[in-house]
């Protein structure tokens, strides 16, 4: 175990009550704002302290009442981009950085000083104060520092969102190659969930200072009562995939899940091999009994009914289909009825490739629409139906 934390905290009237266990896995803090994923990553990284409990990292105790042990920030094996750091300092940024890499000893070193000014784009800013930056500039030359640090674990807090689009890029495979490499794990705390699926899909769950679940994004999908408050609506498959191909002329790309073949929409920015994850809901997969030829749908996926579930209220048919992976299935009484389905029997599940999305772009997709109309079509935008839902 890398970290083990239990803590307890009383600040006014936020009251944060945090037992939590970190292997060498990339873990995500999400919840809302003031849900205490900041507080935790500073209780760690040593900016604030706990009035009880302990806090222990490889087997170094950085925290204990009890035993009346406090380690300084300094001292702490911890490397921490957080939302505030070094807001007030009157250090140049050559001189800052430079202090960081000295300070850790040569056998230690990850990164070559150069080479992270070079990678983060820092060179024009070398001579200005820490303090005079951008919040932006602040967050790059934060991420140096602790990457400089060489430390046992990472803490980002909302950095992907403070670094800008430009550098999100480059840092994702450095953060990766850390991990798979280095075995350096990143905590990452963030209101997006697309951004720390971006990194990991172990998640830890906060509400008012508490947690509220954790484990894989499956496992804490499962639990109806919380896709809400992930930010994931009317999503009934959730399914890990891996890039294997790009298509620009059949304009998808493709990826294997548990050994199923699947056309997703084209993102070439994916690299090959990597993982995602990806959604599917019920109702937008259609059944066939038979591999139909001749139509736009480029997912045909064969498998064979497990288990038939009337919804509550009798609206809808729940079908449960193995195909390796299994998927959830809803149709109408009407269609389960003329199709004569039954545990057991084959069918193949019809998905459009457009009906698949990918999980880490759920807070970015558009509020716009394509609308059908006559011998035209229309593109609405967000400002364009709130006018029309007033009309």
């Amino acid at each position: 175990m890398l970290l083990d934390m239990n803590v307890k905290l009383r600040r006014g009237h936020f009251d944060l009550t945090t037992q939590l266990s970190v292997n060498e896995t990339s873990v995500g803090l999400y919840g809302k704002s003031g849900a205490g994923k900041s507080t935790i990553l500073n209780l760690i990284a040593g900016v604030i302290q706990p009035q009880s409990g302990h806090i222990v990292l490889d087997g170094k105790i950085l925290f204990d009442s009890r035993k009346g042990i406090l380690m300084p920030r300094e001292q702490r094996p911890i490397g921490a981009v957080l939302q505030r750091d070094c807001a007030d300092s009157t250090e140049t940024v050559r001189d800052n950085l430079t202090a960081a890499y000295n300070r850790t000893l040569r056998q230690r070193r990850l990164f070559k000083l150069d080479y992270l000014i070079g990678l983060l784009e820092l060179g024009p800013v070398l001579d200005q104060s820490v303090a005079l930056l951008a919040d932006g500039e602040r967050q790059r030359v934060a991420l140096a520092r602790a990457l400089l640090k060489s430390p046992k674990i990472l803490l980002l807090d909302e950095t992907f969102a403070a670094i800008g689009n430009a550098y999100r890029g480059q840092l994702l495979p450095i953060l990766k190659r850390l991990q798979e490499e280095f075995g350096l794990p990143v905590m990452y705390a963030s209101q997006s969930l697309g951004e720390i699926l971006d990194l990991t899909d172990q998640l830890i769950l906060l509400e008012q200072g508490k947690i509220v679940r954790s484990g894989s994004l499956r496992e804490v999908a499962k639990q109806q009562d919380l896709l809400s408050y992930l930010g994931i609506r009317q999503i009934d498959n959730i399914l890990p995939v891996n890039i294997r191909r790009h298509d620009k002329i059949l304009g998808c790309s493709m990826a294997d899940s548990f050994g199923l073949p699947l056309a997703l929409p084209l993102r070439p920015q994916l690299a090959l091999g990597a993982q995602t994850q990806v959604s599917i809901r019920a109702n937008d997969i259609a059944l066939s009994r038979h591999y139909i030829d001749g139509i736009s749908i480029q997912n045909q996926i064969k498998g064979r009914i497990c288990a038939l579930i009337p919804s509550i209220g009798g609206e809808s048919m729940i079908v449960q289909i193995d195909c390796g992976a299994a998927l959830l299935v809803e149709i109408t009484p009407g269609a389960y009825q003329n199709m004569a389905l039954r545990e057991g029997d084959t069918v193949y599940c019809l998905i459009k490739t457009h009906a698949i999305v990918y999980l880490s772009e759920l807070d970015s997709l558009p509020y716009q629409r394509v609308v059908n109309h006559g011998d035209g079509y229309y593109y609405l935008s967000a400002a364009a139906m709130a006018g029309r839902a007033m009309i």
